[in-house]
């Protein structure tokens, strides 16, 4: 009778293995896997292929236990989110220690640091952990275990590619080679190595999906573009006035990176046109970044006399996320945030190359701008009346704009995870033993990409005419662009530093009615360390005295680079926990057992001991049930660059000015009207920085949660199982960040968060960390899996893994409001801030109220056949767009199949589909998805043919 919840698929054909006492997630003493009191999920690496998984990160969406946060192609790399409380709250472990975490945020592992070719199978302890593992447990842990040993040599090749023109393919090698038998040799040695290309979907590869005529005809409340920065550049005669004109306008704004467009207000009810060009989308927007991984890891063992073990264990990985930015124009960093062109230019309006701008004239019968702004003339049915040439007057003129030769800008967030473990277990006096010693080290390296350019050398060429801004660039000007781009240039570097020493014991201490009481104690001594360094100075402006124009802090004031700031203040962060645990197991009766477990942790920068009981047990009234429940409290310390940060993360989006530039839609950039004395170049749709972290944050305290978990196992028939599980947890002190949104809807309330320049324009908004309020989450796992009795057809089998959320609410300030997230999507800011994931995702979470992954399998002589389904509900909508008719975000349904052949010698050819149906994401009126889409719950890859071969030599 199992216990646990399985996901793998055993072929009924399997011999009869031993059964034999192992380590399990979620407890220190050895065990039979299914006989602890805490529901776990085992899946193995053969099964994630049947389910036609890619990479990691397809288990990271469709686990029903894990939540997506809000975009599945953040720089970081995906990560695992169970209970939907925040990566930060789920334990990444690999063999069950630690890695180094990713270096900016120092809260979390990506999954794709991990190795896949010399992957044997995930665990998945959804619930508390930290009375086991201590912080960062709240939500559970997921435990990637790899092979001990391996011998002989195994190639594999996999691609994958959708079925609709466009990026998003994928193409993998993978090798593991091993000599040395464990049982009759007493060692074993291998080496495993696999790298994955994917390349970006751009929406122009969906052009049918992304176009905003379509999206605007499906009734999603998207209003028409304004003008505003793209390759065919708006003008005006004023830094603050920079976008009245286009000469490009009159043609039609003829250039695949550029629209024509009467303005964000031309289809109200009184219609207010300002015509001019702007960006398509189609062209410079990713819908899916491109990525590399690459992971090297090897393991060396040996089985010495007396039943005693070493290992060594070694992992180097590296991933590249290629994170498409769109188009980049100046911000305030830059020397300016608008170009200039002097008259001299020979691209300089009505001087032959570029044409003159037809305009309307004034009441006062000018056109130069001296007595009053002349319209554009669009036709005389919307700008009636006397058309002329503008008269430029020889006046410099300003705009924002950015190349369309150069394609969207992207960055290469480079991450590299090391790690060296050492491990020895046996037995020594009637005790068992297992001790390591771990060193793991995380780097961050962020480098512009293309399409990233210098100011300088961008205004020189506009200058010297050897620049268009107005039209497509001739040899000279693309060359001289190219010579503008900052490539490969680092602006941002940290590294994270894991290095620790464990040691457990455990021992039967006496009989009890149904075997050993056992007890395991364990000690761990832990030095969390992170090094930030000084911000990159090559680009970086000089003041007349000659030094670098930085704040006291040494935060960048100015610039060259266009859409990136160098950021970085050298410092070396460091932490130690001293944690001593015990657990107890005892078997009262043949039918039940109680587990009881403790742990101390120790922080010496907070200055902070916690202690976390759990309590657990298992009875078994009959054969075919088993009956078990839990109860632990535990904790999340913030992290060391929370407390220890030495600067701001800066980040930036365009943006409305929520008080000089109104709006009933504050999150939609350019739906907002200027104050009097303002205009909308100046305060409408302008790129805004903004912190998510402050420096030295010691006032933030420890997260404290309490959570529950009762349920059963079920084998009503032979080989059927089923189980239930409902659980729950209660969290105060949460850690989160005011989030931009939540600024942008509340100005009055954070107004001392807006920090202005002289000018009363916004310098830089403040939206970093605090301890925010509680959050109570509550919900079931269901699973299901049944082995039908062999037959003449082959073999068949049927699994099923869900999880039913009840509740999900938070508060968003201690003592505030309760707010429910499960089975709504809102732009509110607060949801995207107060919440368990405030600060890492750029939109807020989605909570379905049910979700699984299914499977049928066919095996027949070499064939194994599977079909998967992956499912969500619907969610509602509680802030659409103003004037959509859409409110509901529908279910969405995936099925994939896979095929394995094994007739060929040491052969396995696997053929597969996914997303047979060829389902989209399902459309949204919701803002914070600016592509129509909600690209959180799948991607928009369509139908996929996927093949792999490994061969076994």
């Amino acid at each position: 009778m199992s216990g646990q919840a399985y996901a793998q698929t055993v072929p009924a054909e399997a011999p009869a293995a031993q059964v034999q006492a192992v380590v399990v997630t979620g407890s220190l003493i050895r065990r039979v896997a299914d006989e602890g009191a805490t529901p776990l999920t085992t899946i193995k690496s053969a099964e994630m292929e049947a389910r036609g998984h890619t990479e990691l990160k397809d288990l990271v969406l469709e686990q029903p236990q894990s939540l997506s946060l809000g975009t599945n192609t953040g720089a970081a790399g995906p990560v695992t989110n169970l209970r939907g409380l925040g990566p930060m709250r789920t334990l990444t472990l690999l063999n069950g220690r630690r890695l180094a975490n990713e270096p900016l945020q120092d809260q979390y592992v990506s999954v794709n640091v991990i190795p896949r070719m010399a992957l044997d199978r995930v665990e998945t302890l959804s619930g508390g952990a930290a009375s086991i593992y201590g912080a960062d447990a709240i939500g559970g842990v997921q435990n990637f275990w790899t092979k001990r040993g391996y011998k002989g040599l195994a190639l594999k090749g996999e691609f994958a590619a959708p079925q609709m023109h466009g990026g998003g393919t994928t193409k993998s090698f993978g090798a593991i080679g091993g000599f040395g038998d464990l049982g009759q040799d007493g060692f074993n040695a291998y080496f495993a190595i696999d790298h994955q290309e994917k390349s970006a979907l751009m929406q122009g590869d969906r052009p049918e999906q992304h176009d905003p005529e379509i999206l605007r005809s499906l009734g999603l409340g998207i209003q028409p573009e304004g003008r505003n920065a793209n390759p065919l550049a708006n003008f005006g005669f004023t830094r603050a006035a920079n976008s009245n004109y286009n000469p490009a306008y009159a043609s039609g704004c003829n250039s695949p990176a550029s629209l024509p467009t009467l303005g964000n207000l031309s289809t109200a009810a009184a219609p207010t046109y300002a015509p001019g060009c702007y960006r398509n989308p189609l062209y410079f927007n990713a819908v899916t970044d491109g990525s590399k991984i690459t992971t090297m890891s090897g393991r060396l063992s040996f089985n010495l006399s007396g039943g005693h073990k070493i290992d060594m264990d070694v992992l180097n990985s590296e991933f590249t996320v290629q994170k498409f930015r769109g188009m980049q124009v100046p911000g305030s960093t830059n020397p300016f945030t608008t170009y200039s062109m002097p008259s001299t230019s020979r691209f300089y309006p009505g001087r032959g190359i570029t044409p003159n701008v037809p305009v309307v004239l004034n009441a006062a019968g000018s056109n130069n701008g001296a007595t009053g702004t002349p319209t554009m003339y669009i036709d005389q049915s919307k700008t009636p009346g006397t058309v002329a040439n503008l008269n430029m007057a020889n006046r410099p003129i300003y705009f924002q704009w950015g190349p369309a030769e150069l394609g969207s800008a992207y960055r290469n967030d480079k991450q590299t995870n090391k790690r060296l473990v050492l491990t020895a277990e046996g037995e020594v006096l009637g005790w068992d033993y297992r001790a390591g010693a771990n060193y793991g080290v995380a780097e961050r390296n962020t480098m512009a990409g293309d399409g990233y350019v210098l100011y300088s050398k961008v205004q020189d060429g506009i200058n010297r005419g050897i620049i268009n801004p107005f039209g497509a660039q001739d040899a000279a000007g693309a060359a001289y662009l190219q010579s503008t781009v900052a490539k490969d240039y680092t602006y941002r570097l940290n590294k994270a530093y894991n290095k620790s020493i464990d040691l457990t014991l455990s021992k039967g201490l006496y009989k009890l009615g149904g075997g050993d009481l056992t007890l395991a104690v364990s000690g761990e001594l832990r030095e969390d360390s992170a090094r930030t360094f000084n911000a990159p100075l090559d680009y970086v402006s000089r003041r007349a005295d000659g030094t670098y124009n930085l704040d006291a802090a040494g935060n960048v004031l100015q610039q060259d680079l266009v859409g990136e700031v160098p950021q970085g203040v050298a410092k070396k962060l460091k932490r130690k926990i001293s944690s001593i645990l015990a657990e107890v197991d005892a078997p009262l009766t043949d039918t039940f057992l109680l587990n009881a477990a403790v742990r101390a942790d120790k922080y010496d920068d907070l200055d902070t001991t916690t202690i976390n009981p759990k309590l657990a047990a298992r009875w078994q009234p009959y054969q075919p049930l088993v009956l078990r429940g839990s109860v632990s409290t535990g904790f999340r310390a913030p992290s060391i660059m929370d407390i220890q940060n030495p600067t701001a993360e800066v980040r930036t989006q365009q943006m409305d000015d929520p008080v000089l530039c109104p709006s009933a839609q504050p999150t939609v950039a350019g739906t907002g009207t200027p104050v009097a004395g303002r205009s909308a170049d100046q305060v409408c749709n302008v790129l805004t920085s903004y912190w998510t972290k402050s420096p030295n944050n010691s006032f933030l305290k420890p997260e404290k949660s309490r959570g529950f978990s009762y349920g059963f196992a079920l084998e009503p028939i032979k080989n059927l199982s089923i189980t239930v599980d409902y659980w729950g947890l209660k969290m105060r002190d949460v850690l989160g960040a005011v989030s931009i949104a939540e600024i942008q809807q509340n100005p009055g309330k954070y107004q001392d968060q807006i920090l202005r320049g002289p000018d009363g324009l916004i310098d830089h908004i403040v939206a970093s960390q605090a301890n925010r309020g509680m959050a109570r989450i509550r919900g079931a796992d269901i699973s299901a899996n049944y082995r039908f009795p062999k037959t003449a057809a082959g073999t068949f089998d049927a699994k099923l893994d869900g999880t039913w959320y009840q509740k999900n609410e938070f508060q968003g300030e201690k003592d505030g409001v309760w707010l429910q997230n499960v089975g709504v999507i809102t732009n509110d800011g607060r949801y995207g801030s107060a919440g368990p994931n405030a600060g890492l995702a750029g939109l807020p979470q989605i909570n379905p109220r049910w979700k699984h992954t299914a499977s049928i399998g066919w095996g027949y002589g070499d064939f194994r056949t599977t079909l998967s389904h992956r499912y969500n509900t619907s969610v509602r909508d509680l802030t659409p767009r103003l004037g959509s008719t859409l409110t509901k975000v529908d279910a969405y349904s995936q099925f994939n199949m896979n095929v394995r052949y094994t007739g060929i010698a040491n052969a396995t050819i696997t053929l597969g589909v996914n997303n047979i149906t060829k389902e989209f994401p399902p459309l949204t009126s919701n803002s914070t998805y600016s592509g129509g889409y909600v690209t959180s719950m799948a991607d928009m890859l369509g139908r996929v043919y996927r093949m792999s071969v490994e061969y076994k030599f």
